[in-house]
């Protein structure tokens, strides 16, 4: 068996697809794979898609639960990363298996548990901050294509200083002064006490607007 697998799609005119095939095959032999199989067909390779499409449903059939994290590293950092949760999984007790597009540095952890255990989800949650805080200290981010929203907001400040996010909050502050849009998402604890004491919005000033 193998511990990973990895698919490399490449596309162009023949004569480059056929020079980037031979670096690749140079590339990946270095790394003494237990096997490279290139598709023999548009047919097999649609079939070697469909199964990394269909990892969630093949995780649900492992797990009645798991957490999704999208957290980033630089990509020389990969194979760090990747031992790195491998330990934090033994070490929790809690099977994670990584899946999707690491090849840019953007992980997806899927943090495996089962919800009717007590206890369960919240050691699960635990691990799943652990990684992405590891994230963050090997240079990355929390995230890399779905956002911060209410999961991540707690996460912030080990992205950012208070200064940073208050500019942040400053900017919103500036454009919903109403505190209208996705309400309590993305930062961290309360968001009015770090919008008050930056003043009122001209707006409010001129009496067009009000916060009540």
């Amino acid at each position: 068996g193998c511990e990973a697998v990895l698919i490399v799609e490449l596309e162009g005119p023949r004569e480059v697809v056929a020079i980037e095939r031979e670096r690749l095959d140079a590339i990946l032999s270095a790394s003494s794979p237990v096997e490279m199989r290139p598709a023999r067909d548009a047919e097999e390779r649609l079939a070697i898609w469909k199964g990394r499409k269909s990892a969630f449903s093949a995780v649900g059939r492992l797990s009645p639960d798991f957490i999704v994290q999208d957290g980033v590293v630089p990509r020389r950092r990969l194979g760090e990363a990747l031992r790195r949760i491998d330990s934090m999984s033994k070490e929790a007790g809690i099977r994670v298996a990584n899946v999707f597009h690491a090849g840019d540095g953007n992980l997806h952890p899927l943090i495996l548990f089962n919800g009717r255990e007590e206890g369960a989800l919240e050691r699960a949650e635990d691990l799943a901050g652990r990684i992405l805080k590891m994230c963050v200290e090997m240079g990355g981010s929390i995230t890399g294509e779905h956002g911060i929203g209410v999961e991540k907001r707690e996460f912030l400040a080990d992205m950012f200083n208070q200064y940073e996010i208050d500019a942040m909050l400053r900017l919103r502050a500036a454009f919903d002064p109403h505190g209208i849009a996705n309400p309590g998402k993305m930062f961290p604890g309360k968001e009015a006490p770090s919008l008050s004491h930056h003043g009122l919005h001209p707006l409010e000033k001129a009496g067009i607007i009000s916060r009540e």
